[in-house]
């Protein structure tokens, strides 16, 4: 005859799998799936990292951490990569359908003078922020596998995904992810 077990001991175990539930079946942000559809390396923990500063074409100081409270499209570059150049229009287009969110394009051109980047920049018409790494101090850090490199930040400033490559920006369902980013 089997002998009844308490039910105090049968809501103990209830209530423990309940509430441990989430960390044994734990699911990956909201926005994972939907980048790794288009593409991109979701990282199974966001995480931050140091904070850098640069300088942008007028030659004023800014650093990464001033953005938070943003979701950003942190971009590595250069005006001689074919890739960087085909992405160039899509980055644009999404800083202007971002353009009143709380969402910022950090386009760092990493190994260029001034000048050089000055030049590329009219000639291409580019509207969101550029910022200059002439020394090349980043790459190893942010592009080891090649130019252009991405990072999307969320507002807290961690980086939450990541793509090495030319990327279509201006894609309905990324701006939907972003604008949807900016708000979390």
């Amino acid at each position: 005859m089997l002998k009844r077990k308490s039910p105090f001991l049968f809501l103990v175990l209830v209530a423990f799998f309940s509430l441990s539930a989430p960390a044994f079946g734990a699911s990956k942000a909201w926005y994972a799936q939907r980048l790794t559809k288009l593409g991109f390396y979701v990282f199974d923990t966001a995480f931050t990292q140091p904070d850098f500063w640069v300088t942008n074409l007028a030659g004023a100081r800014k650093n990464r951490d001033s953005l938070k409270g943003k979701a950003v499209l942190l971009n590595f570059w250069a005006t001689w990569c074919p890739p960087c150049k085909e992405e160039i229009p899509s980055i644009d287009a999404l800083s202007t359908a971002m353009r009143d969110k709380n969402f910022q394009v950090f386009a760092v051109s990493l190994g260029e003078d001034a000048e050089t980047v000055r030049r590329f920049v009219d000639e291409q018409k580019v509207s969101y922020p550029v910022f200059l790494d002439p020394r090349n101090t980043l790459a190893r850090n942010y592009a080891s596998q090649g130019i252009p490199t991405t990072y999307i930040l969320d507002r807290e400033g961690r980086f939450i995904a990541g793509m090495v490559g030319s990327y279509d920006y201006s894609n309905p369902e990324f701006i939907a992810i972003m604008d949807e980013l900016s708000r979390r």
